[in-house]
């Protein structure tokens, strides 16, 4: 063997061996894509460069300034000089150079962390300040390097030298630690140590305009150029590019490119997109508008810290996430909403609410790709593909199709063909399930291996679930009412009977509740998780063994068994996958799908494994590609940043991600009046973008974590005084954690609690506690004063209580005194009345005698007994004017009413005897007949008497005689 072949096997192996290290990027599909506009970013369509720090941040040359983003929040960092940043650059310890039109200098965090640009035009001299735009910027060992068309400046300790030139230049590149720069009318030259120097065998490349150099294998590089393709130069020779995608970068101009993964090439072109290729030009993937861009012009390639692609569009800015596992497949004009899919052979079967879909498969790399075909006759829903002993049956909505190649021919007209079961011993007949119940079909020989048999009797429910258990008996869950256990007849053509189960079975409700297959097993899954049926009870329980191995998730509802044992779910919207392993478990995997979380259409989930390394998940707007083995790389650990800690009263704000070791311990420290403070966070791991949640602390005012989050920002609202720190961290759809960022600030106290206010405190206390001492002192001889003072008076008021308790108890005497003569009054008034009344009725008994008597008299004839009767009238008489009474009574009145007659002769002193007696009778309430009786007068005379003592006492007619009588 000669020594080049040794040579050439040698770079083979290298080759080889760096390209299975690095990885391999997926050729099937288009990587995920995710578009930033400026209404996103809030800045100018264009960005003409791209650099990325040690944090993993994005920055961009964008027309309007600098543009940052931090995988959450994007800043635009104005300049004072208002032109177009054309370049930037990011040195090791985070310096970022840029350049404008007649300007250049660096931006660094000042003591806040904000950053600051800082010009050096100040350095450059008067002579050599009018260099229009700087195109590019040099991070090398003899300093940084800024390129203008017409200059060339070196920037080392604080000092810009100007470097002479000949001629124009085009644009200049460092690559390998050399500086070459390609001179408008010498071409390509090598800048060292201050002077020029010609390349040896690149003269052919002079009248091309060269947009990128790149490194290669051994020492060679790449020279991409705008009009004329890609060249390889190993420093003696030039040789065009045999890569296949060379003639595409010749016909669409190659504006910016980027090496990436080490063996990996991203071209941008003007008129076609992205070209992806590798070490030896072979095409991997190829990118436009026409398959997911925003626009066709990429006028800058930028890389993040996971070897991801930024592209800087003519019209915004689109991330490709090259290194995810997922790829997606999207027809030009739009496959929608995809149901089912099959690969056979080397055919991919994409069913769509547009109808069936086919292209090659595996496709390969075309640069003029067809995509995906529509197969005539199939427009409307597809439901179902599948192969059923060499056929390809197609679920329509129209019906049932035979699928030969790109052909599609109608079996069967009875709408809704949801699926197909293949028997168990019944290998020429096959049933299918539609909307109106179910189908058989029948096994023949010739072009069509399939034909209709006709409709199943006996049975009209939707059937779009189905299985067969080991007795024969088919199962059919329906997805509104239950599960149907139906057993057909002998010819398979009649339902003979079915049974009916729901959540009076078993079943946890009568909706949602989807009858799928693993292996042998039978199994149903609800919104509470999955069941199977149990012969002995005639019933459904709870499946404990698949409940396991789900871990508990209730949520599923689409259940998949592939060829490797590897069960693939759909649970919440999210894909998974129970990997089976060598003892016989299950590991489950999530995190990578959260990918495609919520694109997944419910009810009609699909996923079809084609093989180890292709698995194809259809989506809501398209078709996910899986590749399992693909490695995501998980090494590096995800960072978060807090980035702006903000004082939402005082507007003081500080940045910690970017704050310097030295920092000024006041702008740690944060005004009372400052308390409420809003914290914004971020990661800058971008392959998880939209997928990143957040949790929080501040210890000091709570020691719990807050619930995960995708919200970036927090707010503490009105904390106390003292020392804090607030603590964050992130986790990706792979449950990784981030370390925790911290950052320690302090709340002063407010002015009433500062030191100076409690020394004011303790001053003003002392004196304060002196003051009040001799208060104390004042009041307490005041208080003695007020005591003996207070001791007299209450002396006094004792010995005026006792006076008016004395003065109490006489009246308390009398008024018992008054009490027992009013008793002893009311007393003898009583029997001063029963007097009376004796003598009223001794009145009226001797008047009844004298009448009596005078009767007898006249009736007699004896005159001696007239006489003897004349001489007891007259005693009689006597009687009834007794002075003796009259004076007893006087007596007795006179007791009982406390000189009644003298207070009556002392205001009325007119009246006569009689009348105050009257009056004396009338204020003992006597009736005027009976007193009558008492004076022996007729009851005539007492009224008239009344009416004269009425005249006498002045009275008119409205007043009561015994009233006023009886107030005397």
């Amino acid at each position: 063997m000669c020594l080049s072949q040794i040579r050439y096997c040698i770079l083979f192996f290298l080759l080889a061996l760096s390209w299975k290290a690095t990885g391999q990027i997926k050729d099937v599909g288009v990587p995920d894509i995710k578009h930033f506009s400026k209404q996103d970013y809030q800045g100018s369509t264009q960005n003409w460069q791209i650099e990325s720090n040690a944090n993993n941040w994005m920055y961009f040359a964008n027309n309007d300034g600098l543009l940052e983003f931090d995988g959450s929040h994007w800043q635009l960092y104005g300049l004072p000089n208002q032109s177009i940043i054309r370049s930037v650059k990011i040195d090791e310890n985070g310096r970022i150079y840029v350049g404008q039109q007649n300007d250049f200098g660096f931006m660094e965090p000042d003591l806040r962390g904000e950053l600051k640009y800082h010009s050096l035009v100040d350095l450059v001299s008067e002579d050599d300040r009018n260099f229009e735009e700087i195109w590019r910027i040099h991070l090398t060992d003899f300093g940084v390097v800024f390129q203008s068309y017409t200059h060339l400046f070196v920037y080392r300790d604080n000092r810009i030298s100007t470097v002479h030139l000949p001629n124009r230049l085009r644009f200049s590149f460092y690559i390998n630690d050399r500086l070459w720069i390609q001179d408008e009318e010498e071409g390509l030259k090598e800048y060292r140590r201050g002077k020029f120097y010609d390349l040896p065998g690149v003269d052919e490349l002079k009248e091309m305009e060269i947009w990128t150099i790149l490194p290669i294998y051994s020492n060679r590089v790449l020279i991409g150029t705008a009009n004329h393709g890609v060249f390889i130069y190993d420093g003696e020779k030039l040789e065009s590019w045999e890569g296949a995608g060379n003639q595409f970068l010749k016909d669409n101009q190659i504006f910016s490119a980027a090496k990436f993964q080490d063996a990996y090439y991203a071209f941008g072109t003007i008129q076609d997109g992205l070209l992806i290729t590798d070490e030896r030009g072979k095409i991997i993937q190829h990118v436009n508008k026409k398959k997911g861009l925003q626009n066709n012009t990429i006028l800058s390639i930028g890389l993040d810290g996971d070897n991801n692609l930024w592209l800087g569009l003519d019209n915004g800015i689109d991330y490709v996430d090259i290194s995810s596992p997922f790829t997606f497949m999207y027809d030009p004009e739009g496959l929608g909403a995809t149901y089912s899919s099959l690969v056979y052979k080397e055919k991919l079967y994409v069913g769509t609410n547009h109808g069936l879909f086919v292209k090659d498969w595996p496709e390969g790399i075309h640069l003029d790709t067809e995509g995906f075909r529509l197969i005539p006759k199939t427009v409307g829903q597809v439901w179902y593909l599948g192969v059923h002993q060499g056929a390809v049956l197609c679920g329509h909505d129209n019906g049932a199709y035979l699928i030969q190649d790109e052909t599609a021919t109608l079996i069967s007209d009875i709408r809704g063909a949801w699926m197909f079961l293949d028997l168990a011993g019944q290998e020429d007949y096959l049933i299918g399930g539609n909307y109106n119940g179910l189908t058989l079909f029948r096994k023949t020989e010739g072009e069509r291996p399939w034909e209709l048999v006709g409709p199943v009797k006996g049975f009209a429910e939707s059937s779009k679930l189905l299985a067969e258990d080991e007795d024969g008996s088919i199962w059919m869950s329906h997805g509104f009412k239950g599960v149907f256990r139906i057993q057909l007849n002998s010819t398979l053509d009649s339902v003979v009977h079915y049974d009916f189960y729901n959540s009076n079975d078993g079943l946890p409700s009568d909706i949602y509740v989807n009858l799928m297959t693993v292996g042998n097993d039978i199994i149903y899954t609800s919104p509470n998780g999955i069941y199977a049926y149990n012969p002995d009870l005639n019933r459904f329980d709870p499946s404990v063994y698949y409940n396991n191995i789900f871990e508990g998730q209730t949520d599923i509802d689409y259940i998949k068994e592939d060829q490797f044992n590897n069960i693939w779910f759909v649970g919440g919207s999210v894909p998974g996958v129970l990997r089976f392993q060598e003892d016989g478990t299950y590991n489950k995997v999530v995190g990578p799908f959260e990918t495609v979380a919520g694109r997944v259409i419910s009810g009609f989930q699909h996923i079809h494994v084609v093989d180890r390394e292709n698995t194809l998940i259809s989506l809501e707007d398209g078709l996910a590609h899986y590749t399992p083995s693909y490695k995501v790389n998980q090494d590096e650990p995800i960072g978060v940043f807090l980035r702006k800690v903000e004082n939402l009263t005082t507007g003081k704000t500080v940045f910690p991600a970017l704050l310097s070791e030295h920092l000024p311990e006041d702008s740690l420290a944060f005004e009372y009046r400052g308390n409420n403070l809003r914290f914004t966070f971020s990661s800058s791991e971008y392959k998880s973008l939209d997928k990143l949640k957040f949790s929080y602390r501040l210890v000091g005012y709570s020691e719990s974590w807050s619930e995960w989050s995708e919200s970036s920002v927090c707010e503490f609202m009105n904390l106390y005084e003292g020392d804090y720190t607030f603590e964050v961290k992130a986790i990706d759809p792979f449950n990784t954690e981030s370390e925790i960022s911290q950052f320690h600030f302090s709340i002063h106290p407010p002015w009433f609690r500062s030191t100076l206010a409690v020394l004011f405190y303790v001053v003003t206390g002392l004196f304060l506690l002196a003051l009040i001492s001799w208060l104390v002192y004042r009041r307490m001889q005041i208080s003695k004063r007020k005591e003996r003072l207070k001791n007299l008076q209450e002396h006094r008021r004792q010995v005026q209580q006792y006076q008016r308790e004395m003065l109490v108890s006489e009246k308390e005497i009398i008024r018992l005194r008054n009490e027992k003569l009013r008793g002893k009054m009311l007393h003898l008034d009583k029997e001063l009345a029963n007097q009376t009344m004796n003598l009223v009725q001794k009145n009226k008994f001797m008047d009844r005698v004298k009448k009596e008597l005078k009767n007898l008299q006249s009736q007699t004839e004896d005159s001696s007994m007239k006489s003897k009767i004349s001489l007891i009238i007259n005693r009689i008489d006597k009687e009834f004017d007794d002075k003796r009474q009259k004076e007893l009574f006087e007596t007795y009145f006179d007791e009982v009413h406390e000189d009644f007659f003298k207070r009556l002769t002392e205001r009325y002193p007119n009246l006569t005897p009689r009348e105050q007696k009257l009056c004396a009778y009338i204020k003992m309430n006597i009736s005027t007949k009976e007193i009558a009786t008492l004076q022996n007068i007729s009851t005539r005379g007492i009224e008239i008497g009344r009416y004269r003592l009425r005249k006498k006492l002045g009275l008119d007619r409205d007043t009561n005689l015994s009233t006023f009588i009886s107030s005397i």
